[in-house]
């Protein structure tokens, strides 16, 4: 979904192989050696972060801090307001964010609605009316792709349409790409895209979480499937997101049942990591930024109300647990379903939050790094 500045990921857990589930012809990871078993990720406390630790604020008595060290976080339930036109949809929410650094400006993707903008720091909000084609099915998971002096470009997947499309943040032409007319899709049954990643302008890849559950690759220029199908069921049940890492040029596979995130080397063929979150943590996606991740998770161990995990990459450790719901009063925070860094401003002013949305029931909310006076 969501990308930002990016690292190299982690190794752990609950290893799956997937070789078996290739669809193209050759042989996979021919010469190289492929990972198919891990150690889960250890927790770790931090007591610096990324930039430069918030000034200290004293909290009203009662208010909820989540998370640990130097990342603890508060409920900023002030921002990303629902505009009244979406308010009647907001249940249904089972969607994607996304972030436009440069222009301050973020996208959520709510069901039967079509993406919501927020700017002014997250105070303003309404309905984009865009290509029709946004108004129906749901803009489950999407990337957003900077272009120097153009308007970012977009991928979205629409797992309830059976669809992705490709426009850019003025939302007004969507171009689609629809089911493969490809093995193993020539039967025209089971396709139900969850996500989207840029690799650059010229290439996306898509990964079919809802249903055959194989990733695969397409270029933009036209808009087409490559041909390449790669995964199925043996590598997850539910390969529900998909992130491009541009410093290793992999992609990061979040593979929701196994609570895993799959490092998948596309020159090569192969998976050359697999990082394993708490067990019972169903991961949907990863976001980067710098070092870090945003791993949100539908659920925590022991079905407990989804977490977002902060992963140091370098340090390969988890280092804060944010709990929206449990911590910081989102009721309707069940089930995580999306998050992604939100960073403004510079020196002294800069502001860190965390963005969520949230689905059974669906929402949307935003969270504060804060440096509590004790």
């Amino acid at each position: 979904m969501q990308r930002s500045l990016l690292p190299t990921l982690v190794a752990t857990a609950l290893a799956t192989s997937f070789t078996s589930g290739l669809v193209r012809a050759h042989e996979v990871g021919a010469g190289h050696a492929e990972t198919t078993t891990a150690t889960p990720l250890p927790f770790g406390v931090e007591k610096s972060g990324p930039v430069r630790t918030p000034a200290g604020v004293k909290l009203a008595p009662g208010t909820g801090v989540s998370g640990t060290g130097f990342w603890r976080f508060v409920a900023a339930k002030e921002l990303t307001p629902v505009p009244a036109e979406a308010m009647p949809k907001i249940k249904g929410a089972h969607g994607t964010i996304i972030v436009d650094g440069e222009r301050d400006m973020v996208y959520w993707g709510l069901a039967n609605v079509g993406w919501v903008a927020f700017s002014e720091h997250l105070t303003k909000s309404w309905v984009v009316k865009g290509d029709p084609a946004f108004a129906k099915g749901n803009l489950h998971g999407a990337d957003i792709l900077p272009r120097a002096g153009k308007l970012p470009l977009v991928v979205a997947a629409d797992n309830d349409e059976g669809e992705v499309y490709l426009t850019d943040t003025s939302f007004q032409h969507a171009e689609t790409l629809r089911m493969p007319d490809l093995p193993p899709y020539a039967d025209k049954k089971g396709y139900a895209p969850t996500d989207a990643a840029f690799v650059s302008k010229d290439e996306v890849w898509i990964t079919d979480g809802y249903a055959k559950a194989y990733f695969m690759s397409a270029t933009t220029q036209p808009f087409r499937f490559t041909g390449k199908f790669y995964g199925g069921k043996k590598m997850s049940n539910t390969p529900h997101g998909i992130t491009f890492d541009p410093q290793d040029k992999s992609l990061l596979i979040s593979a929701r049942p196994e609570a895993q995130v799959k490092r998948w080397d596309p020159k090569h063929e192969h998976f050359h990591d697999i990082a394993g979150l708490p067990p019972g943590s169903t991961v949907c996606d990863v976001d980067l930024w710098g070092d870090y991740a945003l791993a949100p998770c539908l659920d925590g161990p022991n079905g407990s109300p989804g977490p977002i995990y902060i992963i140091n990459m370098k340090k390969r450790a988890i280092v804060a647990t944010l709990r929206p719901k449990v911590d910081l009063g989102y009721s309707d925070a069940q089930h995580i379903h999306d998050a992604a860094w939100y960073v403004t401003g510079k020196g002294s002013r800069k502001e860190v939050y965390v963005l969520f949305t949230n689905w059974n029931p669906g929402g949307v909310g935003a969270l504060k790094l804060v440096n509590p006076l004790e």
